[in-house]
């Protein structure tokens, strides 16, 4: 699990919302985005992946914003069961700001993780949804 990753961390906030960036790493890519978030979407995510699986071929998406070229980068989480040996696959899709339009630039891609590390990561996020400027969540850390 050491080259994938997944972090997302705590940049920026205001009274009803904060921003985070969210790097992701696996084996053939890296990418950044930045995103807007609410307590209530982060808990959301949180709650899910406390209690993620609850079946065999469980899955869940998580999407933060909305996706195309008219607001701020969207980003989505989809955690899905490889196995049944308890890994996970998180599809990573990612808008990026870097001056093109959101619909020509973005990525997707798998991060590899395991059930414990998921509900780790949940718990991390639950503490983080309340956290300051400045906190980190790590799924996969080393």
């Amino acid at each position: 699990m050491s080259m994938d990753l997944l972090t997302i961390e705590r940049v920026w906030e205001d009274e009803y919302f904060f921003e985070i960036r969210v790097a992701a790493k696996s084996k053939s890519i890296s990418a950044e985005c930045r995103s807007y978030t609410t307590e209530d979407a982060i808990s959301e995510l949180s709650t899910k992946l406390i209690a993620f699986p609850s079946k065999p071929n469980d899955s869940f998406l998580w999407e933060n914003g909305i996706k195309g070229d008219q607001s701020t980068p969207f980003l989505s989480l989809e955690f899905m069961c490889e196995d049944k040996l308890g890994h996970i696959l998180v599809e990573v899709y990612m808008e990026i700001d870097d001056g093109a339009l959101y619909s020509k630039h973005n990525c997707c891609f798998y991060v590899r993780t395991e059930i414990g590390l998921c509900n780790k990561f949940g718990k991390a996020l639950d503490e983080f949804k309340t956290s300051n400027v400045g906190e980190i969540a790590v799924l996969n850390p080393e």
